[in-house]
């Protein structure tokens, strides 16, 4: 009933603009990208524990999926790297994240408030392969602060239509820190990112939920420039400015059954 109604009031979904005015204008310096980026995600059995923290095993044991910054020159802007790690069972998709950043920069704390103008990690996504133009999206600052929407007509050239009246279920965050927030006149390390989304959360847009053995999703995982910082994203977007909603240009995430570390 809840997907029925958001149909009904997609024609009143607000402009993604805002998001948009958060991105500065960057200058391209690596070529664009010509494939699609894949990554295996591994099962566990034993769950994950969401504190924030890269001490249990199964992460450890977890592929690694390396963020570029297509935008910024680590050589000359210094770097500021991102790693992510992900992980599924029956209920969750896990997602973890490592961001080295100097500058640690986050003070939205309202739920679905303008976390994209700050450090923030994100996941665009859907269940359908077969068509990107409609997906999830979760941002995340280090408050652990959850900005979560739908977006409509997305695709290769479209603007999509972001619809922040929906809202997820069950979905757990914590994060963790070496540094001072929002204190500039020193030098920090960087942050943890640690997400839990309830697979239920992916239904209704077509594609299987839970997914089996082979099955494919597309999706994006970015992190936003904060202050003084990078973009970064796995799926280059191929743009010569940064921007991160651009479907057509979603990785390819698949499932599988075997368990990590084994």
């Amino acid at each position: 009933m809840r997907y029925g109604l958001l149909l009904c009031l997609v024609g009143f979904t607000p402009p993604l603009a805002a998001e948009q005015a958060a991105v500065s204008e960057t200058t391209r310096v690596l070529p664009p990208a010509t494939i699609l980026p894949t990554y295996l995600i591994l099962r566990t059995d034993a769950g994950i524990t969401i504190d924030g923290h890269l001490t249990e095993s199964d992460w450890q044991k977890t592929l690694t999926m390396d963020f570029i910054t297509p935008w910024n020159d680590p050589a000359r802007d210094g770097a500021q790297s991102t790693v992510a790690r992900l992980l599924w069972d029956d209920k969750n998709l896990y997602i973890i994240y490592e961001c080295v950043d100097p500058y640690l920069d986050s003070e939205v704390v309202e739920h679905d408030g303008p976390v994209y103008a700050e450090d923030a990690v994100e996941i665009f996504a859907t269940p359908n392969s077969n068509n990107v133009s409609t997906y999830f999206g979760y941002e995340m600052n280090i408050n652990g602060t959850l900005l979560d929407y739908i977006a409509f007509g997305g695709g290769e050239g479209w603007t999509p239509n972001i619809f922040f009246a929906w809202q997820s279920e069950g979905v757990q965050i914590a994060t963790s820190y070496s540094g001072t927030l929002n204190d500039h006149t020193d030098t920090d390390r960087g942050w943890i990112l640690e997400i839990a989304i309830p697979l239920d959360n992916f239904r209704h847009i077509g594609g299987r939920v839970p997914p089996r053995e082979g099955d494919t999703w597309r999706a994006a995982l970015n992190r936003t420039a904060g202050y003084e910082g990078h973009y970064g994203l796995w799926s280059d977007t191929r743009t010569p400015t940064a921007a991160f909603h651009h479907a057509a240009y979603f990785g390819i995430l698949t499932f599988t059954t075997r368990t990590v570390g084994r």
